[in-house]
């Protein structure tokens, strides 16, 4: 199809989708905030309980992490396993990102 027969057509699209409600902003999602929520000593212990790490959730933690890396290569070494190095930001795993 050549650009000349696609420009009507792209025009035609472009109508029917504002004529059906396509380019008005959808609220369906959009919740308000209750005002009679309120953040106090309750309702921050309450929250705080739901956003902090659950037992199970990061099972990374429960990993016996070395940070040596020469400990590391003779351990892996020692036990026939391959070594997982994590650096980021050009400094070590531990080290500021």
């Amino acid at each position: 199809m050549s650009t000349t027969k696609l420009k009507p057509v792209a025009g035609i699209l472009l109508a029917v989708n504002l004529l059906m409600g396509g380019g008005a902003r959808s609220t369906g999602l959009a919740q308000p905030s209750p005002d009679d929520v309120k953040l106090n000593a309750d309702t921050f212990s309450q929250l705080h309980k739901q956003i902090r790490p659950q037992p199970g959730e990061s099972r990374w933690l429960e990993l016996p992490w070395l940070i040596d890396l020469h400990a590391a290569r003779q351990k892996a070494a020692a036990e026939g396993k391959p070594l997982f190095v994590l650096s980021g930001g050009g400094a070590t795993g531990i080290g500021a990102c």
